[in-house]
């Protein structure tokens, strides 16, 4: 089964969002500062939107933290997705964020994350050639299982607003999940990639380049596992947008495909 279209419910959220970004006072996502009566037009104060991913050295193709443009690991075993765009670092204040996004039933989270990664993408995006291919956004699915349970895509609250800012199409249905699995977040970084091996398949042929839209990044086995069905459907090339990345202890440079 796929996941599901948008519902009323769904709308409505939405609706109700944006009356209270106009009626209401919001508070800063990063600092909870709370903002003028309809000043809050991206969730951010100026301060913490500035600070965000600020003076980090990153791989190009992967986002680890890096002196070169691509790292030791990409160079010598890159993953399918030829870029990755990054908001910041999954540390104070997006890993909270994050985590209020995906399990506090924060939607408006996921627009203000929108907010700050639309220009870093359309920067990303100036850099292709003239005449490019227009991108289509494409956001990483949950599994049946965990959307029942959580009852929304947290990765999809991203997207889709990502996408109404850039201007391009989203395809909501583009990839499914076949199989559930233990969260990612539970295994190794060699547990990972055989978790999610084929674990998606693309729902119809792809002939345009993907963003492809997910909340996190670790070891990047997700992404690489989604680039592959997408590369298989027919896709020329997918661009992985992420709000943060992390890093564990024990992974020294950006994996290869699963």
């Amino acid at each position: 089964m796929l996941q599901p279209p948008p519902t009323r419910s769904h709308a409505f959220t939405a609706l109700a969002s944006l009356a209270a970004d106009v009626l209401l006072p919001r508070a800063c996502a990063g600092c909870a500062r709370m903002l003028p009566r309809g000043a809050c037009q991206t969730g951010w104060c100026e301060a913490c939107l500035t600070a965000l991913g600020s003076g980090v050295s990153r791989c190009g193709q992967c986002a680890i933290n890096s002196l070169t443009p691509l790292c030791e690991g990409c160079q010598t075993k890159p993953p399918p997705f030829s870029r990755t765009v990054v908001l910041g670092a999954y540390a104070p204040p997006l890993d909270r964020i994050i985590r209020a996004l995906k399990f506090n039933r924060q939607p408006a989270l996921g627009a203000a994350l929108a907010a700050a990664l639309a220009p870093l993408v359309q920067r990303e995006l100036a850099r292709l050639a003239p005449g490019h291919p227009r991108h289509r956004v494409v956001a990483v699915p949950l599994s049946e299982e965990r959307l029942a349970e959580r009852g929304y895509n947290q990765s999809l609250l991203i997207g889709r607003p990502l996408a109404q800012a850039l201007g391009l199409p989203i395809d909501p249905v583009a990839l499914h999940r076949q199989r559930a699995g233990p969260p990612q977040s539970r295994l190794s970084p060699v547990a990972r990639a055989s978790n999610v091996d084929r674990a998606f398949i693309a729902t119809r042929p792809h002939h345009e380049p993907v963003l492809l839209v997910d909340d996190v990044m670790t070891t990047g086995a997700t992404l690489a596992a989604a680039t592959h069905a997408l590369i298989r459907a027919g896709s020329p090339s997918v661009i992985c947008v992420i709000a943060a990345r992390t890093a564990l202890p024990d992974v020294s440079h950006c994996p290869g495909p699963p």
